[in-house]
């Protein structure tokens, strides 16, 4: 688990250095370190969203044998919904190349299996990620958060 947790923080380290987003993001080595803890308490449960219940899955992509990004959620009663996708990271160098999609294709599917549609996701205006959730059938629940009213109708 801890190696897991190693290349997670990396993949998520990794991208928001690259991103002019996470201004404070500078340091590669540096970010991965201060991530490592919090995604390992989420991981193992003891590191708890605001609203998050229990139930939570993370899913890794892999090229050759080497994770190159993660998604990952939870069942919540965040923003009335039933879930709230938590992160999803996909190396930079790895990017544009379906992963992101094929990511939240599985957190879709793990969603509808708990039964849990409605699902928001934290992706404030200049956020890098909040046009691709956009295209992927989110809608703006707020200036700060999106959703899918129905995780379920999105496509593969």
């Amino acid at each position: 688990m801890a190696a897991d947790v190693d290349a997670l923080s990396v993949i998520q380290a990794r991208a928001m250095v690259a991103s002019s987003y996470y201004d404070a993001a500078r340091d590669e080595a540096a970010e991965a370190r201060r991530l490592r803890e919090r995604l390992s308490g989420y991981l193992a449960g003891t590191h708890h969203p605001r609203a998050a219940l229990a139930e939570r899955a993370v899913f890794v992509a892999e090229e050759a044998a080497e994770a190159v990004g993660f998604v990952a959620g939870h069942r919540s009663t965040r923003q009335g919904c039933t879930g709230e996708l938590q992160w999803l990271f996909v190396r930079p160098d790895r990017q544009r190349r379906g992963i992101g999609r094929a990511l939240l294709g599985a957190m879709r599917d793990w969603f509808v299996a708990q039964a849990s549609v409605r699902v928001v996701v934290d992706a404030p205006p200049g956020n890098p990620s909040r046009g691709f959730y956009l295209r992927h059938g989110a809608a703006p629940l707020d200036g700060w958060w999106l959703v899918w009213a129905d995780i379920g109708a999105l496509g593969p």
